[in-house]
């Protein structure tokens, strides 16, 4: 059985990826349940809506390894489905 080296580099990279990937989130602090506190009930609107655009963009840039690390995901996924998409097969005799 002859090994595909493309394949094998392919999961090779993914691999690492993954592996990279896994390590940045698990590195960086990420405060989704930070202010969550259980005695008090939820509220979908603040009662305080002048600041919610400075907040919002105060978050995007203090996190945004976050964000480059999900736009590096979905530039990968884009090019391996296209590379699927687009191989050449061979035809079988």
């Amino acid at each position: 059985m002859e090994v595909d080296r493309i394949r094998l580099v392919a999961l090779t990279i993914m691999f690492l990826a993954s592996l990279i990937s896994w390590k940045l989130v698990v590195e960086y602090d990420f405060p989704v349940f930070k202010y969550v506190d259980a005695d008090q009930p939820l509220e979908l609107i603040e009662k305080d809506t002048a600041t919610i655009g400075q907040q919002a963009s105060r978050f995007l840039w203090n996190y945004r390894v976050l964000d480059l690390i999900g736009q590096a995901f979905v530039l990968f996924a884009s090019a391996a489905c296209c590379m699927a998409l687009l191989r050449v097969e061979e035809r079988k005799r």
